[in-house]
């Protein structure tokens, strides 16, 4: 038998308040999605683009003691898109390709001035105006440490190029001793290397490499300009003409060995044709005397039997004979199988032959 209970009001009241749940379970998807979104837009304001004639560079500069900050530790960046924390990161571009500083005083040409011509004074007291320009670039893998002395392109040409370079390569044009050496591209390549290096040892710590220093043009005051390029032009032709003996001088030693060389050539070569004929005529007087011998000893044997055939082609003319004999058989034959063992014969072998015919 069952009984039941009728619960009162009160007890329904306080299990209906027990039973709500405390928020709805979508709730907490909605604000996972919402919060997910949030991140998506923060992320995707947060990612910087480095085209593909620059570098980028992420310095950390709120570290919180988790990350090293400074440029030393900061990160080059290839193209492509990177992402940048704001307040976090600090992040420069650079440009990586070919950059140019002109040294000239001439306006309204293709190249722009961005230092005047560099005044040299010669040891003869010559004053000459040089163009020159200086290429450059930032190395990709060494952008971070550019930071640690430029904020951007500009100050590197302004702060770094410009504040740098005139003196070095003025210095180093100014140990070219006389005027008309300028017009020595040899002397000129010399200095200007020496510059170069110079100024890669300078700059190569702040990610910075020279890559050329170009001489474009060079000025001498007028009234210098005229007496300089004839004495130059006067030493250049003396220098040709003196070349030109030089190369007359090798070509005739050149064509007295070739002639030398063919002569020798010649006597050697007659000289081989004369000692094949030699031998060869020496061979065949042997040949002949040799195949004589052989038919006069196979005469003999007719007369006397299978036995004195025997003793003839025992001789060296009969050797001779047999072997000369049998290389007609053999002549245009490829391949040929001899027996093996004591029963076998090779008919190459003059002294076996003979031996077989004594046997029949």
């Amino acid at each position: 038998m069952a009984i039941f209970k009728r619960k009162s009001k009160a007890e329904n009241q306080a299990q209906d308040q027990v039973q709500l749940p405390k928020a709805p379970g979508c709730l907490y998807w909605v604000l996972g999605i919402v919060a997910i979104l949030v991140l998506a837009v923060i992320l995707g304001l947060s990612m910087k683009k480095v085209g593909v004639d620059e570098v980028g560079v992420r310095l950390v500069k709120l570290g919180f003691g988790i990350w090293d900050t400074g440029a030393s530790y900061g990160k080059p960046l290839p193209p492509g898109y990177h992402p940048i924390l704001p307040y976090i990161h600090e992040f420069i571009i650079y440009k990586k390709n070919l950059q140019s500083f002109e040294f000239t005083s001439k306006t309204g040409g293709i190249r722009q001035p961005d230092y005047p011509s560099i005044e040299i004074r010669t040891s003869d007291g010559y004053k000459v105006k040089v163009d020159i320009t200086l290429l450059y670039r930032v190395i990709e893998e060494k952008a971070n440490l550019v930071r640690n002395f430029y904020k951007n392109d500009q100050e590197i040409k302004e702060k770094g190029i410009k504040a740098i370079a005139p003196g070095i390569i003025q210095n180093k044009l100014s140990e070219l001793l006389h005027a008309e050496d300028f017009y020595n591209s040899k002397l000129r390549t010399e200095k200007a290397e020496l510059a170069q290096k110079e100024l890669n040892d300078y700059f190569s710590a702040q990610g910075i490499e020279l890559v050329d220093i170009i001489i474009r043009d060079f000025e001498f005051p007028g009234e210098y300009e005229s007496a300089i390029l004839r004495k130059v032009l006067a030493e250049q032709l003396q220098e040709v003409q003196e070349t030109f003996a030089k190369a007359a001088v090798a070509e005739a030693s050149w064509k007295k060995t070739i002639a030398e060389a063919n002569r020798d050539a010649q006597i050697v070569k007659a000289k081989g044709e004369a000692d094949a004929k030699k031998i060869e005529a020496e061979g065949e007087k042997l040949k002949v005397q040799m195949i004589a011998e052989g038919d006069k000893n196979i005469l003999l044997a007719e007369s006397k039997g299978k036995g004195a055939m025997v003793q003839a082609l025992s001789g060296p003319g009969g050797k001779v004979y047999v072997g000369l004999e049998y290389i007609k058989v053999l002549d245009g034959l490829n391949l040929m199988i001899l027996q093996s063992g004591k029963d076998g014969v090779n008919p190459l072998e003059v002294e076996q032959m003979i031996k077989a015919l004594e046997g029949r």
